[in-house]
């Protein structure tokens, strides 16, 4: 954890502005760092994993994703951006930008699992689905950062 937390304290920064180091706030456990984000990525692991729901199955099995609540907009929103921020740090060569959806799509899931029942609700299946769908992307993020996803703290 402490790699990841130094390496995306370092991506964060914007390259065109003044760069601060500080391991204390490289390794806050709230707001833009590594840590807030793996700890996020290891809870939402830990919700699929408490489902006992195989995802790859789930899938298969043709289940759709039912978006109804405003939350779960936000939540499919946020998801959806995922190729418009990777495009923009490939055409802008800023790692931030990404470094930046990744935060605020760890905010979105926050929200979105705090006024949203997933598991044993009846739309568990469909949510299960956004979740899985959230740590794809989390993780697909952290790989290209080059920071290793946490699945347990």
């Amino acid at each position: 954890m402490g790699y990841g937390a130094v390496k995306y304290a370092d991506l964060k920064n914007s390259r065109l502005t003044n760069y601060k180091f500080s391991f204390d706030a490289m390794l806050e456990l709230r707001g833009n760092t590594a840590v807030y984000l793996l700890y996020a990525h290891a809870r939402i692991a830990g919700i699929v994993r408490k489902s006992g729901v195989d995802i790859d199955q789930l899938v298969a099995s043709g289940t759709q994703v039912v978006v109804e609540h405003p939350k779960e907009r936000e939540l499919a929103m946020a998801l959806v951006k995922f190729p418009e921020a990777l495009e923009d740090m490939l055409e802008e060569l800023m790692p931030n930008r990404l470094t930046d959806y990744l935060y605020t799509l760890s905010e979105t899931f926050s929200s979105f699992y705090t006024e949203c029942k997933v598991l044993g609700s009846e739309q568990e299946q469909s949510r299960l689905l956004l979740v899985e769908a959230t740590a794809r992307i989390m993780r697909q993020c952290f790989s290209l950062l080059g920071i290793t996803p946490l699945y347990r703290i």
